[in-house]
């Protein structure tokens, strides 16, 4: 009995050792939520790895500080061409007011009218003025004849549309194209024309619908559809003003503007911080105002993985990782916290990154170590942006707790039983 006494623990000693020695090999494989601060820094300085290209900068004041300098310029590829109409060129579909005046007998006035209406105005030459209305557009009574040669006659001729090639045509006149030309100038292409035909003819010509220079506003605004531009030079703003302003707020709204072959899209609250972006809005431009709530995602050591929204107007890095409750007391490494994002290429390379060959953006990782008191004001001045990544590394001692509580649990039954082989 004493004999199988002692076999049966030498067999008990064996089996846990060799228990305890297999599970070393199987720390590698123990359960995490993430890389530790050791394995990022081996897989940034290695290329081979690092098939991303990100790169890793401290959370420091000369960071903060070239932050504060950038301007960021999203518009740079659409202000690269001059553009110096007044939004008062005619164009097709648009509708023009063509008024004629003419002295005594002439061709729309003294033998005949307008459609919607004739006025006598003597009132050119110093005498009074009336007007009167007729149906037809070359017949209506002449003007009284004490006033003969001395009173001119307003005719209105009926609205008209210029058509898809640009042309309008006019009695007397002709077909003549009138698109990219100033009402002015039309005027006095059809006063040139009439000339030779009636007693000393003047022409006014009205741009009454410039359907040509309107842009379309759609989305998240009151009113989407066509808005009229002027020649005072409507702003992407003023555009969304003109549309009765939007359904939310502007920190959680974007605009997609799409200019011939180019589309921008950016924060309106960007155009709202830097008013240099508040380009002016061009004839055939297309403006949407679409809902992008803003939220930053958590991961790692930080208790669960989540997406937090914003609901602020301005958010800091310091206010965030207090949102998530910070780094976790029991497995976190608070010296390794870090914050992934894709930035701009021209903010890269002044960070003396190497940014991107194939994108305008290139990831990279802000360290943050918490046990600074000093990056919790640097924090403060830290803003967050909409996909911001936050990752809390796992503390180095944690692998070894697993370790030992994955041996603890393994060797376990091996005690009892050696116990109960006493």
């Amino acid at each position: 009995m004493v004999l199988c006494k002692g076999s049966a623990k030498k067999r008990v000693k064996l089996l846990v050792a060799a228990m305890a020695f297999g599970s070393l090999g199987a720390c590698k494989s123990l359960p995490d939520s993430g890389p530790t601060a050791s394995h990022i820094l081996k897989v940034y300085k290695n290329p081979k790895k690092n098939l991303v290209g990100f790169g890793m900068v401290d959370l420091s004041p000369d960071l903060l500080t070239l932050m504060a300098m950038e301007r960021p310029a999203p518009f740079a590829a659409l202000q690269g061409s001059r553009y110096q109409s007044g939004n008062d060129a005619i164009g097709p579909g648009d509708t023009l007011q063509i008024s004629i005046y003419e002295m005594g007998n002439g061709l729309f006035g003294g033998g005949g009218t307008n459609a919607s209406g004739r006025a006598e105005a003597s009132g050119m030459l110093g005498g009074a003025a009336n007007s009167s209305s007729s149906l037809g557009i070359l017949s209506s009574a002449s003007p009284p004849a004490e006033h003969t040669g001395s009173t001119a006659t307003l005719t209105n001729l009926p609205p008209m549309v210029v058509s898809h090639q640009g042309t309008i045509t006019l009695p007397y006149v002709g077909t003549f194209k009138v698109a990219g030309r100033m009402p002015e100038q039309v005027a006095s292409q059809i006063q040139s024309a009439l000339s030779r035909k009636s007693q000393a003819p003047q022409v006014l010509v009205r741009l009454v619908d410039g359907v040509s220079n309107s842009a379309i506003v759609y989305g998240e605004v009151k009113r989407p559809g066509r808005v009229a531009l002027t020649p005072n030079h409507e702003s992407l703003l003023d555009v969304v003003a003109l549309a009765q302003g939007t359904l939310y707020p502007s920190e959680d709204l974007m605009l997609r503007l799409t200019r011939g072959r180019h589309i921008i899209q950016v924060p309106m609250s960007l155009i709202e911080h830097y008013p240099s972006q508040n380009i002016q809005i061009r004839p055939g431009d297309r403006l949407e105002v679409y809902y992008q709530p803003r939220t930053f995602t958590v991961f790692g050591a930080a208790g669960k993985v989540s997406e937090v929204p914003f609901k602020v107007p301005q958010l800091s890095l310091t206010e965030a990782i207090a949102r998530v409750g910070g780094p976790n007391n029991s497995w976190a490494n608070p010296r390794a916290v870090y914050l992934l994002r894709f930035e701009d290429n021209h903010l890269v390379r002044r960070l003396g990154l190497r940014a991107s060959d194939t994108a305008p953006v290139t990831p990279i990782l802000y360290r943050i170590n918490m046990m600074n008191p000093g990056s919790y004001f640097l924090g403060q001045k830290f803003a967050m942006k909409n996909k911001d990544m936050l990752y809390f590394s796992n503390a180095p001692a944690d692998e070894f707790y697993k370790l030992f509580g994955l041996i603890s649990t393994i060797i376990q039954p091996g005690i009892t039983a050696g116990m109960m082989a006493r």
